[in-house]
């Protein structure tokens, strides 16, 4: 599958970055940088764990980790993991900070390259002055209850999908099922967006106006979008429609709530075929017809729309997957 991100350079608007608050940050290693772990699996487990083993870059970056927290006393590493290829950690900014977040992410990114570079001075990187990280970074924010945890599983996770997606590539267009609001859906496509940790539900009446706090809505929707989280909905009219095509341009990743089966003769379509490839879509099926139906009644949507609800609170590991 294609590697995919959203934009690394942009910021919560409004946020006050050196406030009192939870992130997730997430950095990606530069082309040139050698990788930061390895991860294989556990060949005394019958079930796929992962064994983490650390480079000497990855140690390198985890005591960088531990200095930045030791000249900025405001901060904390709740959990962190260095993954092959970028860095996760959830940080805790527990008053306020003097310097915004982006200058201190850039203070220790700095730090790393400087200390790879006296470790090896042979290296590419230290002959060519070039950094460790990719420019800029993502910040997920935790405005809602259950975040920090969400974040902590979510990074604690990471070497399992990543295992999985590297050993059983054919899993994520098998057939599974998950049973939500008591009715079984198939689900086809990349399962593991049931564990991103910021999914949000989205829903428009056709009746804009009828839409309860919407402009809180719309908010959570872009913030959604813009730290690389999960839409949840059938998008069934034209404005849900439009937070879709937005976050597919964004490079998000979306769930789709169907009520139609699919098959090897009706894949998904066009762009859904192209995010499936891409593992940037989820499709939950009712299965209830062999064809998407031409109308939508009202009772019919209010069920896809309810489940979809429930796939949003779902949290990191919270979905259980069956067997068809």
């Amino acid at each position: 599958m294609a590697d995919f991100h959203h934009s690394f350079n942009r910021r919560c608007k409004g946020h006050d970055y050196r406030s009192r608050c939870i992130y997730i940050i997430t950095m990606l290693k530069s082309p040139a940088a050698p990788l930061f772990s390895s991860i294989t699996p556990d060949p005394a487990s019958k079930k796929i764990l992962p064994i983490v083993t650390l480079h000497p870059v990855g140690n390198l970056i985890y005591k960088c980790l531990d200095k930045l927290c030791i000249d900025h006393p405001q901060l904390r590493i709740l959990r962190r993991i260095a993954m092959p290829d970028h860095l996760h950690f959830e940080l805790f900014v527990t008053e306020r900070t003097k310097m915004a977040l982006g200058s201190l992410i850039a203070s220790f990114k700095s730090g790393c390259t400087c200390g790879y570079w006296s470790l090896f001075p042979e290296s590419q990187l230290a002959k060519e002055k070039l950094s460790l990280f990719e420019e800029g970074f993502n910040d997920k924010i935790a405005f809602r209850a259950g975040a920090k945890d969400a974040f902590y599983n979510y990074i604690a996770d990471n070497p399992r999908r990543y295992l999985v997606k590297k050993l059983c590539s054919e899993y994520f267009f098998h057939k599974l099922k998950i049973v939500i609001n008591g009715i079984s859906c198939g689900l086809y496509g990349n399962i593991f967006l049931l564990d991103n940790p910021v999914k949000s539900f989205v829903k428009i009446s056709r009746v804009r106006s009828q839409t309860p706090n919407l402009d809180s809505k719309l908010k959570d929707w872009e913030e959604t979008i813009r730290c690389g989280g999960v839409l949840v909905s059938p998008f069934i009219n034209p404005e849900e429609k439009h937070f879709r095509h937005q976050a597919i341009a964004n490079g998000n990743s979306i769930i789709i709530i169907v009520d139609y089966r699919l098959s090897e003769r009706t894949k998904p379509y066009k762009t859904l075929f192209d995010l499936c490839t891409d593992g940037r879509l989820l499709i939950i099926s009712t299965e209830e017809y062999a064809t998407p139906p031409r109308t939508m009644h009202y009772e019919q949507a209010h069920k896809l729309n309810a489940i979809a609800a429930a796939i949003a609170l779902l949290p990191p590991r919270g979905a259980k997957i069956l067997p068809c």
